[in-house]
């Protein structure tokens, strides 16, 4: 379980190529001493007659990590990294009305004492000096928030008033290290033969396959009496590549296999087998025509409908409460499409949606988001968030909200304003009617003859989490806005094709979603085909992103295919870069 993970770190250790697992005893942890001592001196912090803490946490994410990349049968990045990563709270005030939910609640007043990087090593007195100067840093900028923030309330007008910290029982769960023996050269043997699959494509201008995995431990202490120390394990195996169509379209395509230990990733050939789809989809979609904008049913195969869902839904299931401003200076901030709406139908209501992060297994699958405890140190329990139809929970954190003033133990990854967001663990649709794939194309062509449509839309995969360049992002944006559209940015199909009446399919590119929110979501009018298992990792990014953020939270997703009455996609009009002037190098060169 890796609800926070870190891939990409800036402490590399240089450890032996031979073989590799996490060091951790099973005996004396001089980690945990050194926070529970420290944070034993913390309940006695006071400055100058100031208002003592009421409320100290202290985390640490100590991983190991394993990164190697290769493209066109040559390795392009191979490296182990070891990293502990530390996060220091201070709570003043009460739990009523403290430092955080304030625009600057996340600022630090004063130097940080020239602190270097967490000690790796299990030394004692450099762990404490660490959390000692941490914690005086904070502790302070705590004491200038929480006058700034009381200054500021005198000239507002709050619409309501929550406490800022909800209560939580104090929990203790001491597990061991589950380890990771690990041999990178295999892995890198076997990352130069996959990618040397996509030399077979010249389509495809830019390719790379990598494999991470990670291994530690997360720590949490806090002053109500909290202690944990859980494992933190996760492999991912990735291929992405990119191509260009002959109008200069940019195209790309990705398969991503992710678990708790590598031992659970596909073997070896199913992996080879994912590169080489990755080739032919580029392929053919350098071949497709460009799309016309388009108005009518669209049918979501199995994985792209637990891809929407993902997206559509379960990143809005959040609850995050909007901080208090400054007068005239607006906060930036994003709220969820399901604010307001509990008790509200949202889905048809024969679809029911639980949230259990206590599930390792569905229908004989391994689960990727189960988890024992949360960042905030509380236990997770089975949630029904949608019961026929109707919205009847959230996702919860510490953070009260209206309606909802307890945690339900989802604080999954780091947010802002002092506070953390919410992510689901495992998200299972269960629907009370439930067709085959082939009635859901027919009963596709039918609403597509009623609205005298020439062909229907299938929907077989999006582009979540997303593989889009930084550049690419910015101009989907910026496109959405000028256009109207959706105030999300919303994931776009990455294989779409028109169906006609004769059964015939045609790949088309170009398309994306317009107007399409979770209000859309009413608009289901069949569930089908085989329950699909979907794992991705969630960083908060737009798109999940993939690289936008170092913090992510494994998730899951199970669920049928969805055919919808209605949804609008569009081609946008825009230029498109020009084709490389200098010829390709032969792909059969190998120096």
């Amino acid at each position: 379980m890796t609800p926070r993970r870190t891939f990409l770190a800036s402490v590399v250790a240089p450890l032996a190529r031979a073989a590799w697992a996490l060091q951790t005893g099973e005996g004396r942890d001089a980690l945990l001493e050194s926070m529970l001592a420290e944070l034993e001196r913390a309940r006695e912090l006071r400055l100058e007659n100031l208002e003592r803490p009421y409320f100290v946490e202290y985390a640490v994410h100590d991983t190991e990590a394993f990164y190697a990349g290769a493209t066109l049968g040559a390795m392009a990045e191979s490296r182990i990294e070891r990293l502990r990563l530390p996060r220091i709270r201070v709570r003043v005030g009460s739990y009523d009305f403290d430092n955080t939910n304030y625009v600057f609640s996340d600022s630090m007043a004063g130097a940080p004492y020239a602190l270097s990087y967490f000690p790796l090593e299990d030394h004692t007195a450099a762990i404490r000096r660490h959390l000692w100067l941490g914690t005086d840093l904070v502790y302070r900028s705590a004491l200038q928030i929480l006058a700034r923030k009381r200054a500021a309330v005198r000239n507002l007008t709050l619409s309501e008033t929550l406490p800022d910290f909800a209560r939580a029982e104090p929990v203790r769960m001491i597990l061991a290290p589950r380890r990771q023996i690990f041999q990178p050269k295999e892995w890198e043997g076997m990352l130069r033969s996959l990618s040397a699959e996509l030399r077979a494509y010249p389509e495809v201008v830019a390719s790379g396959v990598d494999f991470q995995v990670s291994t530690g431990m997360f720590y949490l202490v806090n002053t109500e009496g909290t202690q944990i120390r859980i494992p933190e394990n996760v492999a991912r195996f990735q291929v992405r590549a990119n191509a260009l169509a002959a109008d200069g379209m940019p195209l790309r395509d990705s398969a991503i296999f992710l678990a708790h230990d590598f031992r659970d990733l596909p073997g070896e050939a199913e992996l080879r087998q994912a590169v080489r789809s990755v080739g032919e989809n580029l392929r053919a979609l350098a071949q497709a025509p460009l799309a016309d904008s388009y108005l009518g049913p669209v049918l979501f195969e199995p994985q792209a409908a637990a891809q929407l869902l993902a997206d559509l839904l379960g990143r809005n299931l959040g609850w995050r409460r909007r901080p208090i401003g400054e007068p005239g200076r607006p906060v930036p901030f994003a709220d969820s499409e399901l604010e307001g709406r509990l008790g509200a139908r949202i889905l048809p209501e024969w679809i029911d949606i639980v949230d259990d992060p206590t599930a390792e297994q569905w229908a004989g699958k391994r689960l990727f988001g189960n988890y024992p405890v949360d960042l905030e140190g509380v236990v997770p329990r089975r949630l029904v968030i949608v019961e026929k139809g109707i919205l009847k929970a959230m996702l919860g954190t510490r953070q009260p909200v209206k309606g909802q003033l307890e945690s339900n133990g989802r604080a999954r990854l780091y947010g802002s304003y002092g506070a953390n967001a919410a992510a689901f663990g495992n998200l299972i649709v269960q629907t009370a009617q439930r067709s085959s794939m082939e009635e859901l194309r027919k009963r596709l062509l039918e609403l597509c003859g009623q609205r005298n449509r020439p062909y229907g839309l299938v929907v077989r995969k999006l582009d979540f989490p997303s593989t889009a360049s930084g550049a690419e992002f910015q101009r989907m944006a910026a496109r959405l806005a000028q256009g109207g559209g959706s105030r999300r940015v919303l994931s776009p199909p990455l294989l779409a094709y028109r169906v006609y009446p004769d059964g015939r399919e045609e790949l088309v590119r170009g398309l994306q979603f317009r107007e399409l929110t979770v209000r859309s979501l009413r608009d289901i009018v069949a569930a089908g085909g085989d329950l699909v298992v979907f794992h991705y990792l969630e960083n908060g990014a737009p798109m999940a992103l993939t690289g936008a953020s170092a913090f992510v939270a494994e998730c899951s997703v199970v669920a049928p295919g969805l055919l919808f009455e209605e949804v609008q996609l569009e081609r946008p009009a825009e230029e498109f870069p020009r084709l490389p002037v200098v010829p390709r190098p032969a792909l059969d060169t190998n120096l």
